[in-house]
């Protein structure tokens, strides 16, 4: 289930120009920050405070951003001789509002006030954060709105669709401002110092980890800032991988441009396994669950973190794709890519001969069992959308986005539509036509893996007119209940022409084990709603919304994020992890997909 950081990767891939890049090369999208760089391989020994002494060497790269022809020289910093990457704060939060600048954010600001050792950033809504280079502490009295993607948004946003166009006017889904409720976590401190990771000040310039910085700001845009011994790149999986996990332009120039090492220097070695752990610490969301106090002790107690600090690329990036697929092991977690010390093909070897965890694996199987039975009755595929008798039947196996280029609103979808949003307008409009036979309506997730929450949404507005969303963040402590409805018909009102609901039809979710993220997360969302029956077996939960961790060497792995999809009963908030148990259960898979027979029962019920 992506957050809005994957929707900002394809936006940057589309909307970053050369003309963007030239603007880019002003340096920041914020009056305040202007970057002044270093010689090349300049050495100069100051002293940040009274017990910090530095020597620092820095060199200009190439950033790279989207594909190899769009790049920005940058300057890359090392500390007493040490080959960890650091950054200048300001010229990374630069990069930071262009970034959003180019999501559309146009009041997106970071005003950047510094104090001896004391850097205090605030945001355009006047949420603070304070950087102490001294005690290598990072503050936030709110981490949640500190992150936010804008004034209008909450401040935990489920969906990343675009949802005004270029007049203002709402588009495809519509938040509902007035029926947000909004429970702010608990300050929070990110304690550098205790993984042993050293913020450096020189003068009146502030350096900050690359990874670091990656971790704590870029984290809710689901991206990083990422070197492999010779350039930048903003990216990770999303952008080195294709959905078909090939490798990408942008992923042959960044596995290409440093040789594969049979050794990494002792510093970087430990500066990537402690980084790790304070990302993991601080990210992963289902600690609690897997009974993990901290990753420091669980890598210890399996023997990984020797591996991690054996120097030898090829063990670190097997220790780490161990953590995921036997220690972590649930679905929503997997791993992504390796290390350019260890090559591009490592990475696909370690799942081809090892798989991808149990839980993944055995989820692929159960999946195939579903398909394979419903391919007895489909042989040349389940049409997105059947009408059998009186009964309509609408089909996906993935939430998809709208393709890139294509607008609704301009050309209404058809029959042939492939992505979720174009299925659920059709069928929509299909059951609703006039003089309709239809009577029944059931959405069949049986065989859905999850995807895209923007399109989950669409489909719970457009069977519920209203949908109520909430998320609870397992780190901060905060809270987030928002309200969203959905234009079907394209015209831009938002109204009962929308949606299925109050039209007396009878509305039913088929659903199985096989219904994971937000193919559990629309079944739970109906299930508290009472307007729609779900049919079969409870389904296969994961309640968690997923992003990309990288590590300082240069992997990738996809994780559960603390922000947990929930929903709110007696003012309480209660996740959906468990899955959604059916109102009617089915006991053979064959009862699914033999539509004459279910028509059939379901008619009998009534």
């Amino acid at each position: 289930m992506p957050r809005k950081g994957n929707a900002m990767n394809k936006k940057l891939k589309r909307s970053v120009s050369a003309a963007l890049v030239c603007a880019m090369m002003l340096t920041t999208s914020t009056a305040a920050l202007n970057v002044a760089a270093y010689a090349d391989n300049t050495t100069v020994s100051t002293t940040a405070s009274k017990t910090k002494s530095y020597t620092v060497k820095g060199k200009k790269v190439n950033f790279y951003f989207a594909d190899p022809s769009i790049k920005n020289p940058s300057n890359v910093y090392f500390v007493n001789g040490t080959d960890i990457p650091y950054m200048e704060l300001e010229e990374l939060l630069g990069y930071l509002s262009f970034l959003m600048n180019i999501e559309g954010l146009s009041d997106f600001k970071i005003d950047m006030k510094v104090s001896g050792n004391k850097v205090t950033l605030t945001r355009e809504h006047e949420y603070p954060c304070v950087i102490d280079f001294a005690d290598d502490t990072i503050y936030f009295v709110d981490y949640n709105a500190f992150g936010q993607f804008g004034t209008d948004s909450s401040i935990m946003e489920l969906t990343g669709v675009k949802t005004t166009d270029e007049n203002g006017k709402p588009t495809y889904i519509k938040r509902l401002t007035s029926s947000n409720n909004e429970r702010y976590g608990s300050d929070v401190t990110f304690d550098l110092g205790a993984y042993n990771i050293d913020l450096v000040r020189k003068g009146d310039k502030y350096l900050i980890p690359i990874q670091t910085f990656s971790d704590i700001f870029l984290y809710n845009v689901g991206l990083s800032v990422m070197y492999n011994g010779k350039s930048l790149f903003f990216g990770n999986c999303s952008t080195m991988m294709d959905s078909e996990n090939n490798i990408t332009a942008l992923g042959k120039l960044y596995f290409r441009e440093k040789s594969k090492k049979d050794k990494i220097s002792k510093a970087l070695t430990e500066f990537n396994y402690n980084e790790l752990c304070l990302a993991l610490d601080t990210h992963y969301g289902l600690k609690e669950i897997h009974n993990i106090d901290s990753f420091d002790k669980l890598m210890t107690n399996t023997g990984l973190k020797s591996m991690m600090l054996s120097q030898d690329p090829k063990k670190m990036d097997t220790a780490v794709y161990d953590l995921v697929t036997r220690y972590l092991d649930d679905i929503h977690t997997k791993y992504g890519m390796s290390s350019p010390a260890t090559g591009f093909n490592f990475g696909k070897e370690l799942i081809e001969t090892d798989g991808e965890g149990p839980s993944r694996d055995a989820y692929a199987v159960l999946g195939n069992g579903y398909k394979t039975v419903r391919a007895k009755f489909y042989p040349d595929g389940v049409p997105a959308y059947e009408e059998v008798g009186d009964t309509a039947f609408i089909t996906f196996d993935a939430f998809v986005p709208i393709p890139e280029g294509v607008d609704y609103y301009k050309k209404a979808p058809t029959a042939d539509a492939k992505d979720t949003m174009g299925i659920i307008a059709y069928s929509v409009q299909q059951i609703l036509r006039k003089d309709s036979p239809i009577k029944n309506v059931v959405l069949d997730l049986s065989c859905n893996s999850g995807g895209s929450a923007d399109t989950a949404v669409y489909t719970l507005a457009a069977f519920l007119g209203r949908t109520n969303l909430s998320i609870q963040d397992s780190f901060t402590g905060a809270f987030v209940t928002n309200a969203y409805i959905a234009d079907t018909n394209f015209d831009g009102k938002f109204n009962s022409k929308d949606t299925l609901a109050g039209k007396g039809l009878n509305l039913y979710c088929l659903e199985s084990s096989v219904s994971f993220s937000c193919g559990n997360l629309v079944p739970s969302m109906l299930k508290q709603s009472s307007d729609v029956s779900l049919i079969g077996e409870t389904s296969g939960g994961g309640s968690c919304s997923v992003q990309w961790v990288t590590t300082a060497t240069g992997g990738a792995v996809r994780i559960s994020s603390p922000n947990r999809l929930s929903f709110m009963k007696n003012g309480s908030f209660y996740d959906i992890d468990r899955g959604a148990d059916p109102d009617i259960y089915l006991t053979k898979k064959d009862s699914y997909y033999d539509r004459e027979k279910l028509v059939e029962y379901l008619n009998s019920l009534l």
